[in-house]
């Protein structure tokens, strides 16, 4: 097999690493040099752009011994009740309820689930929520949070012996603990409530945690999927910096743990091992035979799939990323049963499990191993000359379905959380099984001015997350200055539109189609009807007259024909 390797690297101490455990592929490295015909090709900048419009900043949450203060925001999500709210979470344990643009604390999860409450690594903390389908009604919604060990016994317990990269036995980290929450009024912007514990994970390294909580937003009730919640949960982390072994617990392959597996359960099913939830009939492992399986597991072979999303429209895809070790970051068609290499596999190659800077071509038989593999990948590219640490990893985001940006339709969009930092689209409808997708880099504009994500915080990296509001438009936050941004039309773009609305109106302003006595006519941006103008003679006619405001309707005329 043909060998894929890192020529250049630097360490560094190992507490210098664990503030960059953040789902990163750890590896130790200034610059790197891989073989160009091995990789996917290098990503090419879009001809699509898009602005970033600050919509607020959520108040500073750290303390006089945090390097960076601001709040650690994680995921922003609509309840789905209609209400036209916002909720983000700030890893440090508040959760804000956004409204008209202004955040308040909607609840302290740091506060109400006790001294427990574990953030020590940037990867720790209230990681993720999300609510049910039927918030409005139940008003039930769930939560992540990374807890004490001494808090509870897991029901997901470490089996194995634990040991660091130097062949050190150590302890496991923490427990991540799901909770189910049920607020007394699901419409009020503070919660007041009750709760209880779903299940506990215990997490054998600290980072490389649960990640996000959803369910499917394309499941109608009635379906089987309705109501299923899905779990990522990754592998249960590396054992030190440098890596000695890259999944040291071999925990992607075995099917007798939860981690590096995405998890789908029934929140309201009572025949799990615990009572506390259901484990869904038509799970892919419930009747394997092997009574050490989890029942729970619905794909595996994951290494960090800490965002996940489905697209709105379209065949409705559910798109998984998976940050990579030393090369490769991934792009993933959710598919029930399916096993995505790791850690035999990163991306398309061969995993050297004892030396994270190798990789090996695909034997000829890899097909005898039914792996799946990703839709779309990119590889670690370091700048030539750096010599510190220089993260790379993949922060998943959404098929973009709304209407502010006709020329986004379609594209999935994703970014680089790292001092990578870059933006990224490709065209859900590419995104196909057996075939590597085209990635291309999302042109940025901060106001008036084309600038990279990590100009606009400032920072060496941009800690960035995706959200999405219910009329599917997509915000961006970071964990490096707290601040909310929403994803606009670029001034690119604005020129494109009003050059489309200029052949349609000029002074007047917008025009759109309407109905007026069982014909066709157009409405003017204030209000007033073209009632006058009917089907027949358009250009002779006199154009009804706003103010003092005329317009040509020579263009409509013909528009209509």
């Amino acid at each position: 097999m043909k060998k894929l390797s890192i020529i250049n690297k630097s360490t560094f101490p190992y507490w210098i690493c664990s503030v960059f455990f953040a789902v990163l592929a750890f590896a130790s490295i200034s610059s790197a040099q891989i073989t160009k015909n091995l990789i996917p090709e290098l990503v090419e900048k879009s001809k699509l752009s898009v602005g970033l419009e600050e919509v607020l900043k959520i108040p500073d949450s750290g303390s006089d011994k945090d390097e960076n203060k601001a709040a650690r925001l994680n995921l922003l999500i609509p309840p789905g009740d209609g209400s036209g709210r916002l909720f983000v979470n700030d890893m440090r344990g508040k959760l804000y309820v956004i409204v008209d643009r202004t955040a308040a604390v909607y609840m302290d999860v740091k506060s109400l689930v006790g001294k427990g409450f574990h953030d020590q690594s940037g990867q720790q903390g209230f990681s993720y929520f999300v609510f049910h389908p039927e918030f409005a009604k139940n008003g039930i919604f769930y939560t992540v949070t990374s807890e004490n060990k001494d808090t509870g016994t897991p029901d997901f317990p470490v089996a194995q012996l634990i040991f660091n990269n130097k062949g050190e036995r150590i302890a496991s980290s923490h427990h991540d603990v799901i909770r189910e929450w049920k607020p007394k009024n699901p419409s009020a912007n503070t919660f007041s409530g009750t709760m209880r514990e779903i299940l506990r994970i215990e997490e054998p390294y600290p980072d490389h945690n649960t990640g996000q909580l959803a369910f499917n937003p394309n499941a109608k009730p009635g379906d089987a999927d309705y109501g299923m919640l899905y779990i990522a949960v990754a592998d249960g982390g590396s054992n030190g910096f440098p890596v000695s072994d890259t999944d040291p617990l071999d925990n992607g392959q075995d099917l007798g743990t939860p981690l590096g597996k995405m998890l789908r359960i029934n929140p309201f099913g009572n025949n799990s091992a615990n009572g506390k939830y259901g484990i869904p009939a038509d799970n892919p492992f419930v009747d394997d035979g092997d009574p050490k399986t989890l029942g729970e597991i619905w794909a595996y072979g994951l290494r960090n799939p800490h965002r996940f999303s489905w697209d709105t429209g379209g065949e409705g895809k559910m798109l998984i990323v998976d940050t990579g070790q030393a090369f490769i970051e991934e792009v993933n068609l959710g598919k029930k049963g399916a096993n995505y290499g790791w850690g035999e596999r990163e991306g398309t190659w061969v995993v050297d499990e004892n030396n994270e800077n190798v990789l090996y071509e695909l034997p000829k038989n890899d097909r005898d191993f039914n792996y799946t593999y990703p839709v779309a990948q990119y590889y670690h590219k370091i700048p030539i000359g750096v010599t510190e640490f220089y993260g790379i990893a993949i922060a998943g985001g959404f098929v973009y379905r709304g209407n502010a940006i006709p020329e986004l339709l379609g594209q999935y969009i994703f970014a680089d959380f790292g001092s990578d930092a870059r933006f990224f689209h490709v065209p859900v409808d590419e995104l196909v099984e057996g075939k590597q997708a085209t990635i291309r880099e999302l042109r940025l504009f901060d106001g008036k001015k084309e600038r990279s994500f990590l100009e606009m915080v400032g920072k060496k990296r941009t800690d960035v997350r995706f959200g999405i509001d219910e009329a599917g438009e997509l915000y961006v936050t970071s964990k490096q200055d707290g601040k909310v941004r929403k994803i606009v039309a670029s001034p690119e773009s604005r020129n494109y539109q009003n050059k489309v609305q200029s052949q349609v109106s000029t002074a007047v302003g917008t025009i759109t189609r309407t109905l007026y006595d069982g014909r066709t006519a157009f409405r003017l941006s204030d209000g007033c009807t073209l009632s006058r103008c009917r089907a027949g003679n358009w250009a002779t006619h006199a154009l009804w007259i706003c103010g003092r405001f005329q317009l040509v309707v020579e263009f409509i005329s013909k528009k209509l024909r």
